[in-house]
């Protein structure tokens, strides 16, 4: 259960933790949705970063979503927690989820090689739009854990 209540129940999704203050929600939906909508890195890549953060932080409010339009197979999300072992992720793929795990603990020993390599499948521009999503996806998981926020049913399709 969250920390946050109001009179009449307790408030323990994201949405209604947001809704504490719709001014910030509403800057937060458009923030979040501009990462997916408007990025010039590919949906597949930013969906594996950010559940794999979410199994990092063992964060099963961030696990329950799913992104539909990612298109990640049911035996890619079940891959993800050995991807260096899996033959199911690409050169790009793998590049952006080595880079993803390091910002959860080691974002200080992050090398030049790690973001050369996710620079050489996304560009510049891509590198810049991926270390900021990954790095709201790693800050999604440590609100919503510190908060108390529950997993919305299992499977939902859901862009903020």
């Amino acid at each position: 259960m969250s920390w946050i209540a109001e009179p009449e129940a307790a408030v323990d999704s994201f949405e209604a933790v947001l809704s504490q203050r719709p001014e910030l929600a509403k800057l937060y939906r458009t923030y979040y949705g501009g990462l997916w909508e408007k990025s010039p890195v590919p949906a597949d890549i930013l969906e594996l970063a950010r559940l794999r953060i979410a199994e990092i932080h063992e964060c099963d409010a961030e696990l329950a979503i799913q992104h539909g339009a990612a298109g990640l197979s049911q035996v890619q999300r079940e891959a993800l927690a050995n991807w260096q072992a899996s033959p199911l992720f690409s050169e790009p793929q793998r590049a952006a989820l080595g880079l993803a795990e390091r910002i959860v603990w080691e974002h200080h020993q992050i090398t030049d090689e790690e973001s050369a390599a996710v620079r050489q499948h996304l560009g510049d521009a891509g590198l810049v739009a991926f270390t900021v999503a990954i790095s709201l996806f790693d800050a999604n998981c440590r609100l919503k854990l510190a908060l108390g926020v529950t997993p919305p049913a299992a499977g939902v399709d859901q862009l903020y």
